[in-house]
């Protein structure tokens, strides 16, 4: 099965980086929608966000007014090229350790 013994190790390190990765992206899930829903100013009412609201609007809502930072948005940008990065790494080598290659 194993084609290639000297790209295992990296593979192995690259998988485990991609499921690392991962298991952050779920667990912190929350935190990284949050920030994707507060890079402009908005109000939370429970589950619900509300764009462009102002701080009248949201406590009639019963919400809380959250004002936004702007560059809130590079994490969840960071996070999908980070997973990106990573696991076209782990996949290049994983099929390189099976022995699959494409036609030329």
């Amino acid at each position: 099965m194993i084609q290639d013994k000297s790209k295992l190790g990296p593979a192995v390190l690259w998988g485990a980086a991609t499921a690392a990765l991962y298991w952050l992206l779920f667990q912190y899930s929350g935190s990284f929608e949050l920030l994707a829903h507060t890079t402009l100013d908005v109000c939370v009412a429970g589950d619900d966000y509300y764009s462009q609201a102002t701080a009248e609007a949201c406590t009639a809502k019963g919400g809380n007014f959250i004002d936004g930072v702007w560059w809130y948005v590079f994490a969840p940008i960071a996070m999908a090229f980070a997973l990106s990065y990573t696991h076209g790494n782990f996949t290049g080598l994983f099929w390189d350790v099976v022995g699959l290659k494409a036609k030329k």
